[in-house]
């Protein structure tokens, strides 16, 4: 495609504010993209993309599985762009070719891995062009951003290119019906052996079937509508999947795909997690790297302690997990993996998303659809929440049923370890939101500094 001037213009005034940045050591990760996607909005358009791109996308997980690839393709040689340390949206993704595109507009580099909002779609798939699109899931998310699944489903579907092979879950009978014309290919967890499923959530986002209307018969969900499922009358639901994972034991996955079966390390053991790896395995082995490269590779991986990390503290097992205010189903999924944690648990809770806290909304319905139901159990002794919304949780965990005696609600998220009652207890599990990284580190920083025989 002819470049006009104003192109030109724009990747040399990006280039020269992303170097100015960098000199006052700033994140150049999505300022420059939204200054030349203000002066030019067709700039997106005019790049030519690398060989090779790869878009990973979804509800939850598009982060972990765009870590695991990129952790992937670079062992095993791959040089290639992506936005790991920027944003996910057009601005960021503007950022990160700018910088990276030659004065013309091209990549040396000849593969782009990119982890994309699936919000902003109509404003960048059909501009780089993926070649490949993992679709993590479609889930419930924030009410004010996400709307609806059947929403995000329409705003997918609309923009994905002709040309690029899906990656999709095929035990998600939202996501698993993108792109119909498209070559497709499902990753999916059959039953596991032992496994005790999750099938009491407040929300399962598809009840009917999308083709007739007729009322959904599960075979089993693992959480929410993840699953599998079908039809009685129409004969829609979970399509055949090209890699099944079949069992994990002693922290490996068995994937049956064509006929034989793939052995990988398993980073973590929680089902998203599960499913995270699946996809990462997936895309991967679609793209021509053998079992053998991918397994090599995955002894490495480690999920980034952004979104998982275990330390000890005062005597305990301190789990931390990224819970994800506002997302009623991301946050249900930790309380799911906390009460299946063993052993007796104390509970801190920070969900205040940031920027709701700045612009001031008043909506808390979702926490209304979280199962905070899974925390009434005897083994979780203590529930400490911290944030302006503190008085709103009680409410909520009084409607769920929990013991008012093992609620502490306190207005600062930093207070929280103070009281906290470490006697009787063998797991401190810390849940927190996305944008709350500066009380999260005060709080893991005091908890290391507790002695071992805190029993306040």
């Amino acid at each position: 495609m002819k470049k006009t001037f104003r192109f030109y213009l724009s990747v040399l005034g990006a280039k020269f504010i992303i170097k100015l940045m960098r000199l006052l050591k700033k994140n150049a990760t999505n300022l420059p993209g939204e200054i030349a996607l203000i002066f030019y909005p067709d700039l997106l358009r005019y790049f030519d993309m690398p060989e090779t791109v790869i878009a990973v996308t979804g509800t939850n997980g598009k982060t972990t599985v765009s870590n695991m690839i990129n952790n992937i393709l670079t062992e095993n040689g791959f040089d290639f762009i992506n936005n790991s340390f920027g944003g996910n949206v057009d601005t960021g993704i503007a950022s990160v070719l700018l910088e990276n595109c030659t004065l013309k507009g091209g990549f040396k580099k000849n593969m782009a891995l990119f982890e994309v909002d699936e919000r902003s779609a109509p404003r960048l798939l059909p501009y780089i062009s993926p070649d490949y699109l993992v679709c993590t899931n479609l889930q419930r998310d924030s009410m004010k951003r996400n709307a609806h699944t059947e929403f995000i489903f329409n705003v997918l579907n609309k923009n994905i290119p002709a040309k690029t092979k899906v990656i999709l879950n095929g035990d998600d009978l939202i996501s698993s019906r993108l792109a119909p014309d498209n070559q497709r290919i499902y990753f999916g967890i059959s039953r596991l052996e032992g496994e005790v499923t999750t099938e009491d959530n407040i929300i399962c986002d598809i009840v009917n079937c999308p083709e007739c209307g007729n009322r959904l018969e599960f075979d089993f969900r693992h959480y929410n509508h993840i699953g599998r499922g079908h039809c009685t009358e129409c004969g829609f639901g979970t399509p055949p999947i090209n890699f099944d994972v079949k069992e994990t034991k002693d922290s490996m996955v068995y994937i049956d795909h064509e006929g034989s079966r793939e052995v990988y390390r398993l980073p973590n053991n929680r089902i998203t997690d599960l499913y995270n790896t699946a996809a990462a395995v997936t895309l991967t082995r679609t793209l021509g790297l053998s079992e053998k490269q991918v397994s090599s590779a995955m002894e490495k991986l480690e999920i980034v302690k952004s979104r998982y990390e275990s330390f000890e503290a005062a005597g305990k097992q301190v789990i931390v997990s990224l819970a994800k205010g506002q997302n009623p189903v991301a946050c249900s999924g930790v309380c799911d993996f906390i009460r299946k944690e063993p052993g007796n648990k104390a509970v801190i809770m920070i969900l205040e998303d940031f920027y709701d806290a700045k612009r001031t909304s008043e909506n808390i319905a979702w926490i209304y659809e979280t199962d905070f139901e899974f925390l009434k159990g005897d083994d979780i002794k203590q529930i400490i929440v911290g944030g302006k919304r503190a008085d709103d949780y009680m409410v909520r965990f009084l409607i769920a049923g929990i013991d008012r005696s093992k609620i502490v609600c306190c207005q600062n998220e930093t207070d929280t370890v103070s009281y906290l009652k470490t006697e009787g207890i063998d797991k401190i599990m810390v849940m927190y939101d996305l944008f709350n990284v500066i009380s999260l580190n005060s709080i893991k920083k005091q908890l290391k500094e507790l002695p071992e025989d805190n029993k306040k």
